[in-house]
């Protein structure tokens, strides 16, 4: 029965959810950013919950659903890019492009995912840890772009999706094994993740200047919109610099005092508190 609705799935239908409800993004952003600034006051005068058990359910099932994902996006990305090249994944119509079948459904699995991946920040308030910004900014702007690529109709997203969805796969990977006895080794691939984390953003940018250089040349042309054009190059930008900024401070300035002070390459105290030095954004929990 789950192959068959897989089989049937019409983006159209998606798509006309996605624009009739602007309320729930906007809702789930506003209640977001009240939560991890008055959820944290809340906690500042409680011991922090342990969750160790939620926290590694949690990894494991994002990693799970992350790849289940990237199984079924990447593949059909890689069979549109042989056949009908570059320009064609980023340009070519939506629905031509993915907007029938798995590929859809998983399409639009991956923007409501982005509501419940709000569950990260609050393992991390539950468990007093340092929220930083970067986390929350990612985190409310990814749902708000996310859906308007669905109003917008945005054939770029199937790049964004394949990219996402893999990422998220190692790197939730990465937390689960953090919380285990492999935890030494895992973290050896922590600046590796990091630097997956912005080759993401940095790809989603260059796909975006395909698309905006087709969209404004009419001997080429492009099926996008201007709107999710400019969405698109603000936020793969500004998301690409603060990667970088953190990849920088962490791993280079840090790595040189705490290497000399503890004889290690210090990716085990770099947060100040004893805990892994986790890629940024997303913090371990």
């Amino acid at each position: 029965m789950a192959a068959d609705a897989s089989a049937v799935f019409d983006g159209h239908d998606a798509q006309r959810v996605f624009a009739d409800h602007l309320e729930i993004p906007a809702l789930a952003i506003v209640a977001y950013l009240l939560f991890v600034r008055y959820g944290q006051r809340w906690m500042a005068s409680r011991p922090p919950f342990e969750l160790r058990t939620t926290a590694r359910v949690w990894n494991v099932a994002t990693a799970a659903f992350s790849i289940c994902g990237a199984c079924v996006c990447v593949p059909h990305l890689a069979r549109q890019l042989a056949a009908h090249g570059l320009w064609y994944t980023a340009c070519a119509d939506v629905y031509e492009l993915a907007g029938y079948g798995s590929v859809a459904l998983w399409a639009a699995l991956f923007t409501w995912s982005k509501l419940f991946e709000l569950f990260d920040t609050v393992l991390l308030v539950l468990r007093k840890r340092r929220v930083i910004t970067l986390h929350w900014f990612h985190h409310s702007s990814v749902i708000a772009f996310a859906w308007a690529a669905w109003v917008y109709e945005t054939p770029c997203a199937l790049w964004y999706g394949s990219m996402n969805y893999s990422v998220h796969a190692i790197m939730y990977s990465y937390f689960f094994l953090t919380s285990t006895r492999c935890r030494r080794r895992a973290l050896r691939v922590a600046p590796l993740i990091t630097a997956l984390q912005i080759s993401q953003f940095i790809w989603g940018t260059v796909i975006n200047v395909i698309a905006a250089a087709s969209w404004a040349m009419p001997g080429v042309g492009c099926a996008i919109q201007l709107p999710i054009l400019q969405i698109g190059a603000a936020m793969y930008i500004a998301y690409g610099l603060l990667f970088a900024r953190l990849f920088v401070e962490r791993y280079s300035r840090k790595a040189e005092g705490d290497g000399a002070k503890n004889g290690s390459n210090g990716a085990h105290h770099a947060n100040g508190n004893g805990a892994s030095l986790e890629p940024p954004g997303l913090k371990a929990v």
